[in-house]
């Protein structure tokens, strides 16, 4: 009977001697890094998270990029001379010396080409009046505010009656605005003549664009130009 009990309490103290073992060797385990809806969480080692986790962590950052376009600041942006860079004056020269067809000189009024190029694209949208959607005569009155220092009503037909007629069309300079009867025999749509035949507008189909007045559509529906008295 004691060699039974003396072997009962061997087994006993086996089993609570690998119990012991087996708690210590789980305890030193490493852990896993840890991820929440899979963006990597700080704190954790950043080389075993995966590709996909860092990506979306840095796709839905709160903070945009450096070079990212703000439309809002463009709203207020003011068009001045002293706040273009020679480097910047000279890629605007370049630019829109070669969209237009004329010589790097001839582009002299860099404030206008400023405003212009930060508009490029800017949607269409009736009654509108900022960089989220404009329309012809709203960006004819945002343009002549920036660069001209000049109000102008939000309208077509009312910035017509305030020109001074330009009988001769190739009298017509740098600034004119050229007005068009798209619906019917009434002023519908106005843009801001820059040279060489082309002029700056916001066309319900393409948004802000530089057309030519040489082409078909254009010409067909040219209704005249006037000076801003």
């Amino acid at each position: 009977m004691g060699k039974y009990l003396q072997l009962f309490s061997f087994i006993c103290v086996f089993i609570l001697a690998s119990c012991h073992t087996s708690r210590k060797a789980t305890a030193h385990r490493p852990r896993q890094p840890k991820f929440i809806d899979d963006v990597y969480m700080s704190g954790h080692n950043k080389n075993n998270a995966t590709a996909n986790a860092i990506d979306k962590s840095t796709r839905y950052s709160d903070n945009p990029a450096p070079n990212a376009r703000n439309e809002h600041s463009i709203d207020k942006k003011i068009y001045t001379a002293d706040v273009i860079k020679p480097r910047e004056a000279r890629g605007l020269k370049e630019k829109y010396a070669t969209i237009l067809g004329v010589k790097n000189k001839e582009i002299d009024n860099v404030v206008l080409y400023s405003f212009i190029d930060d508009w490029i694209g800017t949607h269409y949208h009736m009654g509108g009046l900022y960089r989220s959607g404009i329309d012809c005569s709203g960006f004819a009155k945002r343009l002549f505010e920036a660069v001209f220092s000049t109000e102008l009503p939000h309208s077509s037909s009312e910035q017509f009656n305030i020109c001074k007629r330009i009988k001769k069309l190739d009298n017509m300079e740098e600034g004119d605005l050229v007005f068009f009867k798209t619906k019917g025999k009434h002023i519908s749509h106005v843009g801001v003549y820059l040279m060489n035949d082309y002029f700056v507008h916001a066309s319900t189909s393409q948004g802000v664009v530089i057309s030519s007045l040489k082409e078909e559509y254009w010409q067909k529906h040219l209704a005249g130009a006037g000076k801003i008295k």
